[in-house]
Formats: C-alpha cells, sequence, structure tokens
C-alpha cells in the first residue's frame, strides 16, 4: 500500500478524480463534435461557391494545406484526422443538422 489517501493531489486518488476526468472529455468531445459540423457545413459552402464560379469543387491545394497543418499541429494521426475532416465536407449526405444556436448564428452573421 502507498498510503496516499487521495487528499492534497486534488482528489485523483479517490473516485471523484476519474468522474471529474470523464465528465471534462465529454464536455471536450461534445465541442468538438459541434465544431466538426460547423467545420463540414463551412467546406460546404465553400465548395458550393467554387462551383458557382465555373471551378472544381475541390482545392487539391488547398487541401495538402489543410493536411500537412494537422500533421504538424498533431503528427502522423493529425493527417489521418485532416483526411476524415475533408471527407465529410465532400460527403453527399447532410450528416446531422447543426444545433439549433448555431444555425441561428450562422443566420445573423451573413
Amino acid at each position: 500500500m502507498s498510503g496516499r489517501t487521495g487528499t492534497g493531489n486534488g482528489g485523483v486518488d479517490g473516485m471523484d478524480g476519474p468522474a471529474r476526468h470523464r465528465s471534462r472529455i465529454h464536455e471536450l468531445d461534445r465541442d468538438i463534435a459541434r465544431l466538426v459540423r460547423l467545420r463540414t457545413a463551412e467546406d460546404r459552402r465553400l465548395q458550393d461557391a467554387r462551383r458557382a464560379a465555373g471551378r472544381p469543387r475541390t482545392d487539391l491545394a488547398w487541401e495538402n494545406a489543410v493536411l500537412r497543418g494537422y500533421q504538424e499541429a498533431l503528427g502522423p494521426a493529425g493527417a489521418q484526422l485532416a483526411l476524415i475532416l475533408l471527407a465529410l465536407g465532400r460527403s453527399t449526405s447532410p450528416g446531422p443538422a447543426a444545433e439549433p444556436e448555431e444555425r441561428k448564428k450562422e443566420h445573423t452573421s451573413t
């Protein structure tokens, strides 16, 4: 036995420590999912604007820059994440709708 009681270390040894961390991770996951939905919607608007201007839907140089940015920030897994984000933007299915608050912000900012 280490003799640690969990006092003086923020309760990390106690049951509240892991629960607190899990709760924070769930909160971050919700934020990440919300931001991914917003990014996907913006990417689709960009593709629509390219098409309306008579240009190709995708810009490979820009996508490569996105890949490099994520890889520089997060390592090899960052490039994989970027590929997923780019694929979500290209997908033909609309995916989950943006949250009502997000839609309201989008309409008032234009």
